[in-house]
């Protein structure tokens, strides 16, 4: 009795976070849901009538929303192609026994730590302005053309820049994985012979399988809605080459003022997004009870 008791104080106590909580995720959706249903056009003030899936039908045929969709997915696997090959090759430098190695970790930490706003706007200007920046600089000293990267690759631009953010995440996670393998099997295959890439690729790789699948997960869940950094260098530009499925909700809201169709785009960023969630959980998992 006295348990019973004590579980629905429990309970009781927790109930207004949990109906906060609620309500902070349930309100602004439902909205959503509810605008993507009319036509709200913010010129227009006043007339909102009811238009049913036209502004789906107008959102998903936009030929925009191809080239969103396919910049989104070549941005998401770009990054992760990228920061999972250099995590593992930072993991096994930094495992190595070396003078310094808690200053070097924290150096190859610290991009993790910026503002994207921040690193955005530093690589705009600093590394890639094709007129005062340092690779046009080199390219001057080296007796080439500078090259003006946000125009003329302006997404793998974007994919070198979110790829230096989230390089310290992958490193930190495979690192540590790699911390956790026991020292005695490595011994025991270097006295059998086994070369260093043996070893790497038969012990050490399936040993950061685990650690891989959950940088893959959390990295795809913060890469779909990907929207600071194209903001500050490229707006979704040149025209829409860089546009990914987030700065184009953004752009028919908030550019175009339709709040209709940018509500009926987010309410679809919304459900692919949770499809891949849900794919990448059941094959993640999959992976991790093996």
């Amino acid at each position: 009795m006295a348990t019973q008791h004590s579980r629905a104080a429990a309970r009781f106590m927790i109930a207004p976070s949990v109906v906060l909580l609620l309500a902070w995720m349930l309100i602004p959706l439902g909205m959503t849901i509810y605008f993507s249903f009319l036509r709200y056009n913010l010129l227009m003030p006043g007339a909102n009538p009811f238009v049913g899936w036209e502004n789906y039908s107008y959102f998903l045929t936009d030929p925009a929303f191809q080239t969103a969709i396919v910049n989104t997915l070549l941005l998401v696997g770009g990054v992760l192609v990228i920061t999972i090959a250099g995590g593992i090759a930072l993991a096994v430098l930094l495992d190595q026994p070396m003078w310094g190695t808690g200053i070097v970790r924290i150096m190859v930490i610290s991009p993790f730590f910026v503002m994207p706003t921040v690193s955005a706007l530093v690589w705009k200007n600093m590394f890639m302005n094709p007129v005062n920046g340092l690779f046009a600089y080199l390219a001057d000293v080296i007796g080439v053309q500078p090259y003006d990267f946000l125009t003329q690759a302006p997404l793998a631009s974007i994919i070198g820049i979110v790829s230096w953010q989230w390089l310290p995440f992958a490193t930190l996670i495979l690192l540590t994985a790699m911390q956790s393998l026991d020292s005695e099997q490595l011994e025991a295959a270097e006295m059998d012979g086994a070369s260093a890439w043996s070893r790497f690729y038969h012990i050490k790789l399936p040993h950061l399988a685990r650690a891989i699948t959950v940088v893959v997960l959390i990295q795809t869940i913060f890469l779909l809605s990907i929207f600071a950094e194209i903001l500050v260098t490229t707006n979704g530009g040149p025209g829409t080459a860089s546009t990914n499925l987030t700065y184009l909700v953004y752009a028919e809201s908030l550019l175009r003022f339709d709040v209709g169709t940018g509500s009926a785009g987010g309410v679809v960023a919304i459900i692919l997004a949770n499809i891949v969630a849900i794919f990448l959980m059941r094959m993640i998992g999959k992976n991790l009870d093996a």
